[in-house]
């Protein structure tokens, strides 16, 4: 990847971000016509690099395009966006609706139906700034265009596949993790702590922003909440997807941040926290980042660690945890495996 243009570029505007695809000929024109929405007269702030793709299949070619193109507009934003991979698409009003999912959830295929009712911004990578904003990534989408050859999918424009157009302001308003299985449950809203956590499995360098953990839960609060969609059949619960743009949102949970910090030295005879990138304790939960790992801690995990905000003998933690919920035959014992299962997942250090 380069950061000046070279001559004989296609240049596209993706998550904001106008990039170089090095072309001529029919390669261009191709291009030109799967990007028919992103094109930009902008001089490229970014170029990617083509010369490692060796492939002479056309299909397999622009796949390859494409991925280079988000993973420069990814760079670009890193430390500044929520950058998820997710599909989104807007209303009128660019209220944006984005389907959050690992790949094979069917982000793709939601997108597709419902882009016939609201704009296209993206069918892969929502890119959200701090006021909320999501900048467009009206990439090409992989389509299956042979059902005979499923694993042959052909980059078509969002113009030949005659999606709605979305404005040209759009902002976060409604988030849905996407779960296709064997369950039909439909929309349900989800508790914030899980919903981080499920989310982040999902983003691209979510650890550059400052207070990530913080910044997830602002943008689901004022996104009123998470909600699950357990689906079969996407197409049953479309109306519901489209509805939610209406539906009130959740009120925000009560909420305490601990900010991360170093841990310093191990205290003779006492357990302490090991450093933390960033936390966010609800009424009974704690989202907890350590490095680039996030632990949703409940109960216990959660008194032992607000307790070690100072250095703790196991009795001290015993102490603590028997004066919130009584006196326990075992609450030593607990306490230990507590905090054998904290400091083997990085959470805790043992006593110098």
């Amino acid at each position: 990847m380069t950061d000046v243009g070279q001559p004989d570029e296609v240049v596209v505007r993706a998550l904001g971000v106008p990039v170089g695809i090095p072309a001529t000929g029919d390669a261009a024109r191709r291009l030109r016509h799967q990007w028919s929405r992103a094109l930009t007269d902008e001089p490229p702030t970014t170029s990617i690099d083509v010369s490692e793709i060796a492939s002479a299949d056309d299909v397999a070619h622009d796949y390859a395009i494409t991925t280079r193109v988000t993973m420069a507009a990814l760079d670009a934003t890193a430390g500044r966006r929520i950058n998820l991979h997710a599909g989104a698409v807007a209303d009128d009003e660019g209220r944006v609706l984005t389907v959050i999912g690992p790949s094979g959830s069917g982000k793709t295929t939601a997108i597709r139906l419902l882009a016939s009712r609201l704009g296209y911004v993206s069918d892969e990578t929502t890119s959200i700034d701090e006021l909320l904003g999501v900048h467009a990534h009206a990439k090409p989408l992989s389509v299956i265009t042979d059902p005979l050859v499923p694993l042959h999918k052909e980059s078509l424009s969002p113009d030949e596949l005659d999606l709605v157009r979305a404005p040209d302001q759009a902002w976060l308003h409604r988030i849905v993790l996407l779960h296709r299985g064997l369950d039909d449950d439909g929309l349900v809203p989800l508790d914030q702590a899980h919903a981080i956590a499920e989310i982040v499995e999902q983003t691209s360098s979510l650890v550059q922003l400052e207070h990530p953990i913080l910044r997830l839960a602002d943008t689901i609060d004022a996104c009123g909440g998470v909600w699950s969609l357990k689906y079969v059949e996407l197409e049953d619960w479309l109306d519901d997807l489209v509805g939610l743009l209406d539906l009130e949102g959740q009120p925000p949970p009560a909420r305490l941040h601990h900010p991360g910090a170093d841990a310093g030295e191990p205290a003779p005879g006492a357990w302490t926290r090991a450093a933390w990138r960033d936390a966010v304790e609800y009424d009974d939960e704690l989202v907890l980042m350590v490095d680039d790992r996030v632990h949703v801690l409940a109960g216990l995990g959660v008194v032992v660690w607000l307790a070690l905000a100072d250095p703790a003998t196991v009795d001290d933690l015993v102490a603590e945890a028997e004066a919130l919920w009584g006196a326990h035959p075992e609450a030593a014992a607990l306490v230990a495996d507590a905090l054998a299962v904290m400091a083997e997942a990085g959470m805790v250090r043992p006593p110098a």
